[in-house]
Parts: C-alpha cells; structure tokens; sequence
C-alpha cells in the first residue's frame, strides 16, 4: 500500500501510456492489416493519453522535475529558502484547490455527456484533471510537512 501510494502518479500514468501503445497498436493492424478498422482505437488512445498527460504532471511536480528559475533562488541561504518553498506551497494549495472545485464542478456536468463513438460518459476524460489538481494539493501538503 505505502509503494502505490508513492509511486500512485507513476503507476497510474504507465498503465494510461500502456493503454495508449495498444490502443493505437490494434488500430494500425485493424485498419492496414485485417482492412476491417475499428473507430474506437482512436477514441480510447485519446482518453488514456489525457490521462497520460495529466498523471505525467503529477508525478513532474511531485519530484520537482517541472521547470522552474532558480538563477536567484540558488543565491538564498538556506532558510529564506525554507521560508520561499512554504510560501511556494500554500500560495499554490489555494489556487489549486479552487482550480480543484471548479474541475470537479466541470467534471460533473461531462458526466450527461457521451462520448462520440464508446458513448462513455465525457467526464472520463475530465477525471484525470481532478486526479491531477488533487496530487498536486497532497503532494505539496507532504513537501509543506518535510
């Protein structure tokens, strides 16, 4: 448990990129291979590389692999560093929290809203938005703690 809730953006974001490669995979076969294409392969592809995108996100901000200026910050000691890390997170909990809100209200409304082709509901490619602000919010919570 302690493992997937490390590595949960990592985990998640692999099986989406995975579902991806055989989505499209199976698609190129279909189509120029058995000549019978299939309509969905490229729907579910688009799906789960939203979510690609979004947990890829995730997993960036969480091991602080998103680009970011320090040309000044490297220049601070130590503890303004501290201070400007906290500041950093709680700035960002607050407008990502509201960001968070109006993602979930987004997310709500997609649901009367089908798909083209699968008719899934449409907020299941708006969940990984949610998904994404919610790491975002729990991940700079831990960095605020350590």
């Amino acid at each position: 448990m302690k493992f997937a809730f490390k590595y949960f953006e990592e985990l998640l974001a692999s099986i989406a990129i995975s579902i991806v490669v055989i989505s499209a995979f199976y698609g190129v076969i279909s189509r120029y291979i058995l000549n019978n294409p299939v309509a969905w392969s490229n729907e579910v592809a688009t799906i789960a590389f939203t979510w690609t995108v979004f947990l890829g996100a995730a997993a960036a901000w969480k091991n602080n692999k998103h680009i970011h200026l320090d040309l000044v910050y490297n220049f601070f000691p130590n503890k303004i560093k501290i201070i400007s890390d906290w500041l950093k997170n709680i700035i960002l909990i607050v407008f990502i929290a509201f960001a968070l809100y109006l993602s979930i209200q987004f997310t709500i409304t997609a649901y009367n809203k089908p798909t083209a082709i699968l008719r899934i509901p449409f907020s299941y490619v708006d969940v990984p938005v949610v998904i994404f602000f919610l790491s975002i919010i729990l991940r700079s919570i831990q960095k605020i703690i350590k």
